[in-house]
This record gives structure tokens, sequence and C-alpha cells, in this order.
């Protein structure tokens, strides 16, 4: 079948009516600004792209999930509202390209937009007012510079004004709500609605302001009810996988639609124990938001995820979800949970989090083992687990701090697969085989003059992970702690008189090395709080010899004086490099 064309009136009035969205669509994601950009292409008679329908027939129509288009977007995220009941929707249509325009069309014309107030949060009503779209009709939409044809900047003056803070008209502006254009069902209507504004002028408008107004709202008629602005195909197969396909190179090549997203969609069409969207979503939140510590773990991590532990071929593609890659993922989904659940919560233990896991890819390993031993935490005092959150936690850092997987990460999961499913009758996490194979890919592990170097210069506050490598304790984010500088960093300003005597080079390099490695420790909030309020000499002498060893102070005592801090620094180095050779060896 053909292009069809209609009018954006007879297609916002069939959205939630006939048209719907499917499951394997995304949440709205434009921004007001978005918004703007294509009414403003509308009003110019720009084409807007073409859509891609799909057309369910009677015996069809009750067999997928489908969601209403969004009328009430947020600036926080949009989720689109399920739709139970597809029964008595003559044509029921599912959008599969064009969702976001379709969506920015319904808000701007019949809807709102809820934009949170800045530094509100909650979710009461009044910390997200709903704004609405405006146009002002006295304003000349010709190019105001030379550039702006080409700097992607509407020409048409629209905004959006929330209800409570309503624009006021003048005599050089006047806001006309978008959506009332739907009001004029002919052109006695919109001849009626010119008037009636028209008499509402205020005194001292201009007759170039009313031939303004004039042209704008009749342009706004003409481009809503009159022009053919919607280009669609309507495919009527009914076979999904075909469908599916036809999504899926319709979608891909945008810049917006993620290949998770992409994946989850398909998910989502299959899965029949649950609904994945919603399941998969959720788990999502409760990851980031509900655990001891807060996390931003994101679908591509769950979809990886999903590979991994089914023993699916690792790199992300969409032919790898085949149907029966879908199925084996439904049938392990409550297991892979679990075992996700227990690694984010064991890495969260390690005081990792949202401000500090580099790569989320680097888990995966970790949940693989995990998945192995579905009876264990690793978060228990058992000697079992002890010993093997340590390896795991001793594993994951080097590998965070070694970069391990900023290139080639689906080889390297591949791989480290291949060695914990090697080790799998043992029950010990291979740390040495990991790290062997991390060697034969030509990763940096053990100790090394680079290693050193870099573990050595890393700085506040991005130190925590070499930092605790240097400790026997292992469960940092179980106790609140702190980075502290152990020459405070108010030594090192103006209003120090042994700081003012340096050299002005000799200041720099101090500041420099304050905030690294060598004066770096980790102290609980308490213990902070306590040398906080004490001068550092007399601090530091009234620790106790295992306090010192502990957070690898030098013996040296008369280093503990600020002129001596560059020695001070390289003692500590030292002592650090000795301690790293034997974590790392």
């Amino acid at each position: 079948m053909p292009y069809q064309e209609e009018t954006i009136k007879t297609i916002v009035d069939r959205l939630n009516t006939q048209y719907f969205l499917p499951a394997i669509q995304r949440e709205f994601v434009w921004k007001p600004n978005q918004v703007i950009l294509l009414f403003d292409s509308i009003m110019r008679g720009y084409p807007i792209s073409s859509f891609l329908f799909w057309e369910l027939t009677q015996e069809n129509r009750d067999k997928w999930e489908i969601y209403q288009f969004a009328d009430d977007a947020h600036s926080d995220g949009t989720q689109h509202k399920k739709h139970h009941a597809p029964y008595g929707i003559n044509q029921l249509t599912l959008v599969l390209d064009g969702q976001q325009r379709l969506t920015s069309m319904l808000i701007g014309l019949k809807g709102v937009y809820r934009i949170r107030k800045p530094r509100a949060w909650g979710t009461i009503a009044a910390n997200s007012p709903a704004y609405v779209l405006y146009l002002d009709l006295f304003e000349d939409p010709a190019p105001r510079d030379d550039d702006q044809e080409f700097a992607g900047k509407p020409y048409y003056d629209f905004g959006f004004w929330s209800d409570d803070g309503q624009p006021v008209n003048s005599t050089d502006h006047y806001w006309f709500r978008v959506g009332r254009i739907l009001d004029c069902h002919n052109d006695d209507a919109f001849y009626d609605l010119r008037d009636a504004e028209e008499a509402k002028f205020p005194t001292g408008v201009t007759k170039a302001k009313e031939n303004q107004f004039e042209r704008n709202l009749a342009r706004l008629y003409q481009a809503i009810w009159k022009d053919a602005a919607i280009s669609y195909y309507v495919e009527r197969d009914q076979d999904y996988d075909r469908v599916l396909d036809i999504f899926v190179r319709a979608n891909e090549a945008g810049t917006e639609l993620t290949k998770a997203q992409i994946l989850l969609s398909m998910l989502t069409s299959k899965w029949r124990s649950c609904q994945a969207k919603d399941e998969i979503e959720g788990f999502i939140h409760q990851l980031n938001e509900q655990l001891p510590r807060k996390n931003s773990l994101g679908l591509e991590f769950i979809m990886r995820c999903c590979l991994v532990l089914t023993e699916l071929p690792v790199r992300y593609r969409i032919n790898n979800f085949t149907n029966k890659a879908i199925a084996d993922i439904e049938t392990s989904w409550p297991t892979i949970r679990s075992a996700i659940e227990k690694t984010v919560r064991l890495a969260n233990s390690f005081g990792l989090d949202r401000d500090n896991l580099t790569s989320a890819n680097a888990l995966i390993p970790l949940a693989y083992y995990v998945h192995q031993h579905p009876k264990v935490s690793f978060i228990g005092d058992s000697a079992h687990e002890v010993r093997n959150a340590r390896l795991m936690r001793q594993w994951l850092f080097t590998a965070l701090l070694n970069n391990v997987f900023g290139r080639a990460s689906e080889q390297v999961l591949a791989n480290t697969r291949r060695v914990l499913s090697d080790g799998k009758a043992n029950g010990e996490f291979p740390y040495a085989a990991l790290n062997a194979e991390l060697a034969r890919m030509n990763y940096a592990v053990g100790f090394t003059p680079e290693i050193e170097r870099r573990y050595l210069q890393t700085v506040y506050p991005r130190a925590f992970l070499p930092l605790s490598l240097v400790y026997k304790d292992y469960l940092w984010g179980v106790t609140p702690h702190e980075q502290d500088h152990i020459f405070p960093r108010a030594l090192f300003a103006p209003d120090n008189p042994a700081f003012q005597q340096l050299a002005p080079e000799k200041q720099q390099r101090f500041i420099d090395l304050s905030n690294r490695l060598g004066n770096l420790e980790l102290l609980e909030d308490d213990e902070n709080r306590s040398k906080q309020a004490k001068p550092f000499a007399k601090w530091i002498n009234s620790r106790d010899e295992s306090f010192r060893k502990r957070h690898f102070i030098p013996e040296d005592r008369s280093l503990y004086e600020f002129e001596r801090f560059e020695d001070f620094i390289a003692a500590r180095e030292n002592l650090l490099r000795e301690r790293f050779k034997e974590v790392l060896a």
C-alpha cells in the first residue's frame, strides 16, 4: 500500500481512540524545546518525516500489550499509561515509528508538560507545575539574524507557560494557547475565534501587529486543520516477527532509541510469565534507589547480564536475542535477578556505588560467579564467604583501576566467563586464573611500574579504589567512612604561617602532593571529625602504634612537622608501594 496523508487534527483525534503504542516502544523522552521545534517545523511547512503504523486484525488485537499516548509529560521522565482492554476499538492501530512526534503533538494541542522546579524534590504536584503550549501571535517569524536559519532556532515564538503564571498580553505580545485552534472545526468557527480574539486587543496595538496576528493565526489553522502534514504507511501483515524486524529497522538508526531499549521491547513481546518491561524497569529502580547505597545501573547492564548468565553469545547484537534465547532468559530470570541483586549488594558492601563504580560491566563476571553458587550471598561470615568475597573485591577493584572494561569488553566478558565456567567445580573464585587470562589479553595485572605510578598518583576524591586496597578491611560500604587528608587541607593555605614561608614553587608542590594518595587515608566518620578538631601534630602523636601501622603512617615522628611534608609523602608512598606489591602479587 502506498503512503497516505492526513492532517494533524485528524491524526491527533485518533490517538488513544484508534492509535496506541505497542509494548516494544520506549517512553516519551523529548524535552520541551524539542516539542517547540516540532511545532515550529509544522508552522513553517517543513517535512516532519514519515510515520509507520501497524493495523491489527480483530482476532489479533487482544494478543499484544498496548499503551496509551501520554498527554501529561514530566521533565523527570514520562511513562505511558497501559491500556488493558483493546475491545471496542475500531481498527486498532499501533505506532511503530513516530511516537515521540505524535506524543509531542498531543501534549502541545491537548496536554501539559510538567517541569520540576529547581531544587524541588518529592512527588508534591506543586513541585512540578503543569505547563501548556502558547504561541505569540504578534511576533514576526522572519529570521532575526542571518545565522538563525542554520542555527536550529525556531522562527515562531512558541513557549510553555504554567497555569499559575500565564503570560500577560500587551501591545507587543499576544499569547494564544495553541490547543484552542482545535475548536475551529470549519472556516466560520475560525473567523469567529479570530474576531473574538481581536476584540480583546489592548489599546494601542499597531496595524502591523494586527496584520501579524491574522497571518500567524491563519497559519496555525492551516497547519493543524488543512495541511496534509502527516505522511504514513500502514503495515497490515499480522506476522509479529516481520513487524518486529520492521520496527527494529525503522528505529535502530535513531540516536535516542538505544539498542538496549529495542532488546527490552523484544523480551516484552515474547515473555508470558510476566510483563518484561515493567519487571525489568522496576528491578532497575530497586537496584538504583532501594538498596543501602544509591547506584546508577542501566538497562544495558541488565541486558548484558542476561546474555552472560544464560550462556548465550556475549556479543551485544539484536540477532543474538532469538526466540529460543528470549525463552531461556525468561525461564532463568528469577535466578538472574537474584544473582544481580546479590552482586550489587556485595559491591555496595565494598563501598562501590554510583559515585565510584566506573564500569558496570566489571560486575558481570562477579554476577556470573554468584549465579553459579545461588545458595551463597558472600556477605556472610563463613570462612568460604569471607575468603571469596575478599578475592572478588580485589579482582573487581584492580579491574576497575586498570580499565579492563574500557575496551573490547565483550571479549573480556566472554573470556572471563569461560575461566569461571572451567573453575566452577572448585567452588573458589578463580582470582589467579582470571588475572592470567587478562594478562594473556595484554591487560595490566599484578604490580608493574606503570600500575605503581598510576595508583600512587591518584588524587582526591577519586582515590577510594586504590586506597581501600591497602587495608585488610573490605566492607567499607557497611561502615561509614571518609577519604581523609592526613595533613589537613587547611594547612595548605596562606593563613598558615609555615605555608606562607615557603617559596611559591614549593607552595604549589605541597598543594599538589596534599591531594595525592600518599596524603590520604580512610577514616570512620566519627574518627575523622575528632581529627579535624585538633592540631595535626598533636593529633597524630596521640595515635597509638596500631593506628599508624593500619594507615601506613611512617614511624619517624620528625616527618610529622609541616616543613617535612615532602619527606613524609615519600616515606608513606614507600610503605604503600610495599603494600601494593603484597596485595597484587
